[in-house]
């Protein structure tokens, strides 16, 4: 039996043999979420529905199956207005982005019939490179006269488990991370060309003819967006100085070679209060700073002893020099004794160097 998660990175994700599969797979978790039916006149209803889809879109994408009974996990259908309305999804992304900035799009919707019944199913697929934020208030009142916000501005939505959940500092850094791995993938699909060329080897960018009407002629030329780096060239240019780290990560992973200008690393210091990263990329930023005289202590906060001495030994054994000793036997110390008795076995003989700095 195939999984959720399946379907949706399948080329084509909302196939009968999908609806077929929720219809029986019937448990709320991270890609799926069950509906009785929807409530298409209510304006508290499309407020709800804008938490279920921008939760979805933040995460991992997901499915809303309409005409499932919670109650006995059985189909029960939707009548023809409901399923009529679900099935635009124009108009489900007109009606949620009233709310969201950016807006979602992408978003596809389809009817089938399971058991005699109708049911209609809506597939988010995952936001790459955005976080949907709820963009003004929203609210309903209630026949009373009485007023209830639903959707408040500047807060986000997201996914998890089996149930949708206002975004906390976690899920900011959580999808921060997931925006910058996106780019990274990105950035590695276009190095996979050019990574195995001689060093070399000249490194041309091919692009398309803008003179070109039909889309089918391309020149070739160099670059000047693009970063070389002894032979390779990385034509996703970042965005932010988030992406920029991202890029000198894959850069350096590996090569002793490849690090940022202590320039760059100083602007990353300087800026540090708008740079929202993971783990991976603090402890790239940690080495990188190692490496070139800049502050390190500020990217390694909150993270575990382990991950900050299997970096510093990383950092050792790539790129060892008198002038970034002192530094590392600083953060050896921090770590303390046995970490810092097997920072000096990997330095070895490099440890006579540091009395040239005492």
């Amino acid at each position: 039996m195939q999984s959720t998660r399946f379907f949706l990175e399948s080329d084509d994700p909302l196939t009968r043999d999908l609806a077929v599969h929720l219809s029986t797979y019937d448990e709320e978790d991270l890609f799926v979420d069950y509906k009785l039916t929807m409530d298409i006149d209510s304006e508290s209803a499309w407020l709800e529905l804008t938490k279920d889809v921008s939760a979805f879109a933040n995460t991992s994408g997901g499915y809303l199956f309409y005409g499932s009974d919670d109650n006995n996990k059985s189909v029960v259908g939707v009548t023809r207005a409901v399923a009529n309305v679900l099935k635009d999804s124009n108009n489900i992304q007109q009606k949620i982005n009233r709310h969201l900035e950016p807006e979602v799009t992408g978003l596809r919707s389809k009817t089938f019939r399971i058991e005699g019944k109708t049911v209609t199913v809506v597939f988010i697929p995952q936001s790459t490179g955005r976080t949907h934020m709820i963009s003004k208030d929203g609210q309903f009142n209630y026949p009373s006269g009485k007023t209830k916000i639903v959707l408040r501005k500047g807060t986000f939505y997201v996914r998890r488990s089996g149930g949708n959940h206002l975004g906390d500092s976690r899920d900011f850094d959580d999808v921060i991370e997931r925006r910058i791995d996106q780019f990274r993938e990105a950035l590695l699909d276009k190095v996979t060309k050019v990574v195995n060329m001689p060093l070399s080897s000249d490194v041309y960018i091919l692009s398309q003819d803008p003179e070109d009407k039909t889309g089918k002629r391309f020149i070739i030329e160099d670059s000047p967006e693009s970063v070389p780096i002894k032979g390779m060239s990385f034509t996703v240019a970042p965005e932010t100085m988030d992406e920029e780290i991202a890029a000198w990560t894959v850069m350096s992973s590996g090569r002793s070679d490849a690090c940022p200008p202590a320039a760059t690393v100083w602007k990353w210091y300087a800026n540090r209060e708008k740079i929202h990263i993971g783990e991976t990329h603090k402890l790239a930023l940690f080495q990188f700073s190692l490496w070139n005289g800049a502050p390190t202590f500020y990217w390694i906060r909150g993270l575990k002893n382990a991950q900050i001495h299997s970096s510093l030994l990383d950092a050792i054994r790539f790129r060892l020099s008198p002038q970034n000793l002192p530094d590392m036997f600083k953060v050896a110390s921090f770590l303390g004794k046995g970490r810092y008795k097997s920072a000096l076995t990997v330095l070895g003989g490099s440890i006579d160097k540091l009395s040239l700095y005492r």
